[in-house]
């Protein structure tokens, strides 16, 4: 096909300016270096002055080393300590002449419980408290035939009680003998650190857990026997190069990130975290210790970073 030399001489013009209008890829990044920084990096990056931060509840803090403390949580109930319970029983046959105590009743050690009338000697004699403490269960009344195999009453020494957690199987790997328990009752400020001093060798049952218990002193007569409680066992307690508080982090594009303080505001880092207490996370790559980073609402931050990203959409 003959093309005419005049819509040929066109065409290779036009190829010639097109050419020169793009620029080589070297060249091209040569000028996009040469960009500010908050140009280059777009929406990646809010703008807040220090002030404007501190004016919107934003506190930044810088990472550091700490010890990573993890928890296990556990729930259990106050027990009586059995090697401080006792059950009363008549010494011989006999009637049951006066009932002295009630169930719930304090009781010192040697204070009369009872009177019997033994039926062999008709004489009447005295079963008093082998211990100092509370009457916990009163089975007996005025005019009942009783002998030793009746339990009468149940006494018990309640300066000294158990503390009882059902231990799960999943769980049972990180519980052992010696290690410190933090036990809260329904007031979660009102709390005991203690010891556990024994897990059972075998599981219940029923409920598919094994036992695990402390001692907890109890002069004040502040546990009670049947109060539920909640335990917090310190599983793992590591120290840790870099750490942040856990209100810093958020979810971003899939990643968890930490929003780190620049000369402009705050830009958006994606970290990889490594283990978690109840207030403090270990960072195992994308920050450094020193840098600073927004500690509380920083969810603001971020909020504003999207709001940029869908106006520029």
């Amino acid at each position: 096909m003959n093309v005419p030399m005049k819509v040929l001489w066109v065409l290779l013009l036009a190829a010639f300016i097109d050419g020169c209008s793009k620029t080589p890829p070297d060249l091209r990044a040569a000028e996009e270096t040469a960009k500010p920084e908050a140009e280059r990096s777009g929406s990646q990056e809010v703008q807040i002055s220090p002030e404007e931060a501190k004016e919107a509840g934003i506190e930044v803090q810088a990472a550091g080393p700490t010890r990573i403390r993890e928890h296990l949580t556990l729930y259990g109930s106050i027990k009586t300590n059995q090697e401080r319970e006792q059950e009363v029983r008549a010494r011989y046959p006999g009637v049951v002449r006066s009932v002295a105590k009630r169930a719930g009743d304090t009781i010192s050690k040697g204070d009369e419980l009872l009177t019997v009338e033994s039926n062999e000697s008709l004489q009447v004699y005295s079963i008093r408290s082998p211990m100092n403490g509370r009457v916990l269960e009163r089975h007996t009344n005025p005019g009942e035939s009783v002998d030793g195999n009746t339990v009468l009453m149940k006494v018990a020494d309640l300066s000294s009680v158990w503390a009882e957690f059902a231990v799960f199987a999943r769980d049972l790997s990180q519980v052992r003998p010696g290690m410190r328990v933090l036990v809260s009752g329904a007031d979660a400020d009102d709390s005991i650190a203690v010891t556990l001093s024994y897990v059972a060798p075998a599981g219940q049952a029923d409920s598919q857990s094994v036992v695990a218990r402390a001692i907890v002193n109890n002069q004040g007569g502040r546990w009670v026997p049947g109060e539920f409680i909640t335990g917090e066992l310190v599983v793992t307690d590591a120290p840790a190069a870099v750490a942040v508080k856990a209100t810093a982090l958020q979810e971003l594009e899939g990643k968890t990130t930490v929003f780190v303080q620049n000369e402009r505001g705050f830009e958006p880092r994606a970290v990889q975290v490594g283990r978690r207490s109840r207030d403090a996370v270990e960072i195992l790559k994308g920050l450094a210790a020193g840098e600073r980073y927004a500690v509380t609402n920083s969810y603001l931050i971020k909020a504003d970073l999207m709001k940029g990203e869908a106006d520029e959409d």
